[in-house]
């Protein structure tokens, strides 16, 4: 099963749209949607919208978004501590994604830290 995504400014990266277009996703960009530099919240209700699951490196801004509109397409989060030795790479995070849609875990409507999902 392949993800409609889209990735905001914080998760934006022209390698992680390829890598995960290779493993069969369709990916939108913020400067796909017109929407660099914008608001957390214009990039939340442009994947509601469009029925993508938003994938974002800034959680914190999107859980609150979550718990105050419930009814999106899903959430998937990536935390960082600026430590590369702990960060998650670009492939780390599209073999994570390949794990939650092969454990037929439900998406929609739901936050995900995709750190959880590394194994």
């Amino acid at each position: 099963m392949s993800l409609g995504l889209y990735l905001d400014d914080c998760a934006d990266s022209r390698e992680l749209q390829r890598l995960l277009e290779d493993d069969g996703h369709r990916v939108v960009v913020p400067a796909d949607a017109g929407l660099l530099g914008a608001d957390d919240e214009d990039h939340f209700f442009y994947a509601c919208r469009h029925g993508l699951v938003l994938l974002t490196k800034n959680p914190r801004d999107f859980v609150a978004l979550h718990h105050k509109f419930p009814d999106h397409p899903g959430m998937l989060l990536v935390y960082q501590d600026n430590d590369v030795t702990r960060d998650m790479t670009h492939q780390e995070i599209v073999g994570v994604i390949r794990n939650l849609v092969s454990a037929e875990i439900p998406i929609a409507g739901q936050i995900h830290s995709l750190n959880h999902w590394r194994y």
